[in-house]
């Protein structure tokens, strides 16, 4: 079965592994297959864990929110078992092929055959993972063509390497240049054009990027129809007296979806008991639903930078009803009630899930099953954490302890998590609830009972019916609650699966932005196509103002020269004394000053900061709400540690950035799952234009609020070489 390939098939990482023979059997446990592949003899017991976290173990941990594309570390082999004495580590999932003797084809390989939709796919997946491989200084992974394999639509890592020096989108730019002579006629001009862009500079970050391929994306996928299929089903199970789960389309029948529509499926667990658990996953459901209905979802309106932070809005806004609906009950610790989630939105050529608690979604395709979501529970933040190996987690007390879920606590604590995926080919989404997905029942029956979906051998209400069994009769604990979607690409025989691909202007950033910006920061609702054509409309005129200041620049500075140079501006030279006008002279007009520089900016995105007492000459610092915009949102007491989300400036107000608030002196950095959080109201009537900001009336500040400082009175109150705690750097981390 595929669990048993997952688990017993390894690639070994280490000095001098090459060079032992295949055949040797390494600590008595370990069975070399061919190069660098082994096969653990004895699964049944734990390996080795290393006593310390690694620099090169780090990574694989702290990235564990993408183990779709990278292996996991399963343990290591100490030195004195190892080759050449020195430690081999073990990892996991990686892309081996089934039958365990080789590895998958390279991305280079499969590349000349691949489809123009699939090369695009694979291209935007390795844009995906660059901002994340490079703050865990790992992003030289990307430029070797041997690391990077494929197992169907999905880019697969064989192992991290970490960066030896700087690394830059121009590298990436040059590595993706091999790939132009062999890429399918439709957008070769495209990434031509798109590697030009990122080796002259035009194209500086990882989002924009992004954006590039997501049009391109959006082109090529007009040329497919998508048939969207949906099936769902809840059952109480053999040993609970009432069910608490609640699943959306709740008709027993298979659902059509029409192919101009999007698709919709919810999965929710409830949390709390009777008269809890089910009610919350019920209002949970309804008020999803509602709000996916008033968001515009026509092909027309598609834009991701904008649906990604609505279904996040979304869900908070179920979290608050619940919530709500706590507090007007009163309900106190474990009375409180609330529900896991994962929904499924397909839309366009697109899906997107959004996910919260311990219910999971699988991508089921011709080539493998994989689990998309990872639970929120203390397990896996100890290993987003960088604190233990997964495994090691999962021996620890509590570690399937959920660590957050819709209804319980305020949404300011709440960080839900939407991932978005082209589809290049048929595939089957599940989303279910742990009565299901325990002991790994799903890697355990996917090819046997899933995978005949994709081969047209059964249908969706049989194999419903038949996981529901599966969970009732193998698992058996809990409630279980399903959703299948079933999604056939078919191309269109039409004008548009021939349509050529051509590179849009580069969408500019705002002035003072040297990082990337996260894709799910809130966005106008507008096309990209409306950003692309207003580029196109400001850039000569903003060439023209650049051109015409630079020009005043230079006669002014001529002028000064010359003027020194005759003495006129020498403060020790009486003539020029003698013609300084006297304060009662009126003075000479003076030409227009050419217009401000844009600010540079000093604090990184992501960073991490702390802010101390004020010295004599500042004022106490304020966080706003909202970026130009007096409303408070709370004083900032010293010793506060904040997150660096995002930056905005103007050449006229500064630099300003978005910061989440980490740790305050003197309160905890979180509260557990079942405590009561006190509501915060953070609604400050703005004062009327030209008066000050009232400081008295501003709410205190909480651990996860976001809010706006100015980076000049940052400045004022940092505190330097700062270095964060793991359990400050925890409460921002985490969030998605």
């Amino acid at each position: 079965m595929q669990n048993a390939v997952a688990k017993h098939y390894l690639w070994a990482v280490g000095e001098g592994i090459e060079a032992v023979p295949s055949g040797t059997l390494i600590a008595e446990r370990y069975l070399l297959k061919s190069s660098k592949i082994v096969v653990d003899t004895r699964p049944e017991l734990l390996p080795e864990i290393p006593s310390e976290i690694s620099d090169q173990i780090a990574p694989y941990l702290k990235l564990f929110s993408y183990r779709l594309h990278i292996p996991q570390v399963y343990g290591i082999i100490s030195p004195t078992k190892g080759a050449k004495n020195k430690s081999i580590l073990l990892l996991e999932k990686g892309p081996i092929a089934p039958h365990g003797e080789t590895l998958m084809p390279t991305l280079t390989a499969l590349w000349p055959d691949a489809s123009a939709m699939r090369q695009l796919n694979w291209l935007w997946q390795i844009a995906q993972l660059w901002q994340p491989f490079s703050r865990q200084a790992v992003a030289s992974s990307l430029l070797e063509a041997d690391l990077l394999r494929v197992q169907g639509p999905f880019v697969r890592l064989l192992q991290l390497n970490l960066d030896g020096h700087n690394i830059s989108l121009t590298q990436l730019g040059y590595f993706w240049q091999q790939w132009v002579p062999t890429a399918h006629p439709r957008i070769q001009k495209f990434l031509q054009q798109l590697t030009h862009q990122m080796l002259t500079g035009e194209l500086r970050t990882s989002t924009q990027l992004i954006q590039q391929l997501d049009q391109a994306l959006s082109i090529c996928g007009r040329g497919y129809h998508r048939r969207i299929e949906i099936a769902t089903g809840t059952d109480a199970g053999p040993t609970r007296s009432h069910n608490e789960d609640a699943c959306y389309p709740s008709a027993q029948t298979s659902i059509r979806v029409p192919l101009t529509e999007p698709a919709l499926a919810v999965v929710c667990d409830g949390i709390g008991g009777q008269d809890g658990g089910e009610v919350a996953s019920s209002m949970a459901i309804d008020v999803l639903r509602q709000q996916v209905e008033q968001m515009p979802l026509h092909q027309a309106n598609w834009d991701p930078l904008s649906l990604v932070p609505k279904l996040k809005r979304a869900t908070c806004i179920a979290n608050d009803v619940i919530c709500q609906r706590n507090d007007d009950e009163n309900r106190q610790g474990r009375e409180r009630m609330g529900t896991t989630l994962v929904m499924a939105l397909a839309h366009v050529h697109e899906i997107y899930l959004t996910h919260l608690g311990d219910s999971r979604a699988y991508w089921v395709s011709s080539s493998g099953c994989h689990q998309v979501t990872v639970d929120d529970d203390v397990a896996s933040r100890q290993v987003r954490l960088g604190c233990a190996l997964y495994r090691d987690a999962l021996q620890q007390g509590a570690s399937g302890a959920l660590i957050q879920a819709l209804g319980i606590t305020s949404s300011v604590t709440l960080h839900p998590t939407v991932q978005r995926f082209p589809l290049d080919e048929d595939c089957v989404f599940l989303l279910c609830s742990d009565g299901l997905s325990d002991r790994d029942r799903v890697e355990q029956y996917w090819e046997t009972e899933i995978l005949p979906i994709l081969h047209r051998e059964a249908d969706l209400g049989t194999i419903r019916d038949r996981l529901i069994e599966i969970a009732n009769t193998q698992n058996g604990h809990d409630n279980v609650t399903i959703a299948l979607l079933f999604i056939e690409i078919v191309p269109k025989d039409d004008n548009e699966s021939l349509k050529e691909v051509s590179v849009a202007p580069v969408v500019p950033l705002n002035d003072g932005l040297g990082d990337d910006s996260s894709d799910t920061n809130d966005a106008d609702d507008s096309s990209m196509e409306t950003e692309i054509a207003r580029a196109r409309q400001t850039k000569p005129a903003m060439s023209r103002v650049w051109f015409l200041s630079l020009g005043i620049a230079i006669l002014l500075g001529i002028l000064g020269a010359l003027l020194y140079g005759l003495g006129l501006f020498n403060p020790n030279n009486p003539e020029a004394q003698l013609t300084t006008p006297s304060p009662t002279s009126s003075p000479s007009p003076s030409p227009t000053p050419p217009p401000l520089p844009a600010p540079i900016s000093t604090l990184k995105l992501q960073s991490f900061i702390q802010l101390g007492t004020p010295t004599a000459n500042s004022t106490p610092i304020i966080l706003l709400q909202e970026f130009g915009k007096p409303a408070l949102k709370g004083n900032v007491p010293p010793g506060t540690v904040f997150q660096v989300q995002q930056k905005q400036s103007t050449p006229e107000a500064g630099i300003w950035i978005e910061v989440k608030i980490c740790s305050l002196p003197n309160s905890t950095n979180g509260q557990p799952l079942d405590g009561n959080s006190p509501e915060v109201d953070s609604t400050v009537i703005p004062p009327n234009p030209g008066e000050p900001l009232d400081t008295t009336t501003a709410p205190p500040l909480k651990v996860g609020d976001l809010g706006w400082l100015k980076e000049q009175d940052v400045n004022n109150h940092l505190i330097p070489n700062f270095t964060p705690s793991a359990k400050q750097k925890g409460q921002c981390t985490l969030a998605p």
